[in-house]
Formats: C-alpha cells, structure tokens, sequence
C-alpha cells in the first residue's frame, strides 16, 4: 500500500470509518449481556475496549476489499464480538515464549 493510498484510507476513517470501533465495541457488548457469567465492570471495559480495537483494525484490513458495506459491518460486529478471546490467545502466547 503505497502512502496515498494510506493516507485516503485513514482519511475515510477519520470522515466516518471510525463507526466500526462503535460496532466492534456493540458486537463484544452484546456478547458479554448474552454471556450467563457474571463479569466486575473493569473486565466489561476491557472487553468493550478490545473489541473496538479488533473492529477498527478488522476495518484496514477489509478497506481494499469490494464487497456489500452489509457484510463488512457484520464482519466487524462479528470481530468485536470474538476479540476478547483473540486478545486473550495473544497474551497467553506472549506470555508463554517471553515471559518464562
């Protein structure tokens, strides 16, 4: 990706792509009202936050893709709602091969 286009894409972001963070953030939510166990408010936020991130980050990597706007926002309420668990694998890797 060249730096135009970088630059466009984080134009597009900034003009209204900024959304997805809001329906990452929805999707790992409504996880978290469905989920039976019971959850100390810090753990919502940190589950709230990383799916956010997860969406925006879902967001660059589905940007060059040409598909329905739909199905992209489905894709990133759907990675919002799976990033607890994505962040989780990653620290217990992280853990496991630096942290011996």
């Amino acid at each position: 990706m060249s730096d135009r286009s970088l630059q466009e894409v984080a134009a597009e972001f900034i003009k209204g792509g900024w959304i997805v963070a809001i329906l990452g953030a929805l999707g790992a939510t409504a996880r978290l009202m469905l989920s039976p166990q019971k959850h100390h408010w810090i753990v919502w936020a940190k589950k709230i936050t990383a799916g956010g991130i997860v969406g925006v980050l879902t967001y660059f990597a589905l940007y060059p893709i040409d598909i329905d706007p739909m199905y992209k926002a489905v894709m990133f309420s759907i990675s919002g709602a799976l990033a607890p668990e994505i962040f989780e694998a990653v620290t217990i890797k992280f853990k496991e091969k630096f942290l011996k």
